[in-house]
């Protein structure tokens, strides 16, 4: 049971990696723009004036918004590497869990693919880098949210003296995180 949770986790976290490579892609994407837009600046520069202020603009709004990706990336990997060594030390001081942990972890795991469903039609929907880059950041938010309910559990059974009763509570607890981060996932934003 306990390799089964572990197995989750590790889909889990490479969900969650996805989502950083995703966001590491799209930081690429707008460098791309970027240099594009320079290339489109010289020309335009030699047809008419005026337009430097504009470019400039242009050029400011794509740093911000490459700056607030590589942002959401980093924490989206702390929060997952966080959780990572939260759960593999629980794991090992629990030995094999109850099949409604494994529930748990399967209903974060469809927790974690809905989001990025639900974050995929969003992005389909955006027509701007601007727009991407916030539900990106949604997304991370989202993420960072439900990795620190998790940990917060996590902390809360460590400190527990009854093993038994805190297995049962923890156990408790993920399911109710699950559920509330399910419906968070899937109101609009």
């Amino acid at each position: 049971m306990l390799s089964a949770a572990v197995i989750g986790l590790a889909i889990w976290a490479i969900v969650l990696q996805h989502d950083q490579d995703d966001a590491s892609a799209r930081v690429e994407e707008l460098e791309t723009q970027n240099t594009e837009l320079q290339q489109e600046n010289a020309d335009l520069q030699e047809r008419v004036p005026g337009l430097e202020q504009e470019l400039a603009d242009l050029q400011q709004s794509l740093d911000d918004l490459r700056a607030s990706a590589e942002g959401a990336g980093a924490d989206a990997q702390g929060a997952l590497d966080d959780a990572q060594e939260r759960y593999e030390a629980l794991a090992e001081h629990l030995g094999a869990k109850g099949e409604s942990l494994a529930e748990s972890r399967a209903a974060l795991e469809r927790l974690a693919e809905e989001a990025e469903a639900a974050l995929a039609e969003a992005e389909e929907a955006t027509a701007t880098a601007r727009d991407r880059a916030a539900a990106q950041r949604a997304r991370a938010e989202l993420a960072e949210a439900c990795l620190a309910s998790v940990a917060d559990v996590l902390q809360r059974f460590y400190a527990g003296d009854d093993l038994a009763a805190a297995i049962e509570q923890v156990t408790e607890a993920l399911e109710q995180i699950a559920a509330e981060c399910e419906q968070a996932a899937s109101q609009p934003s």
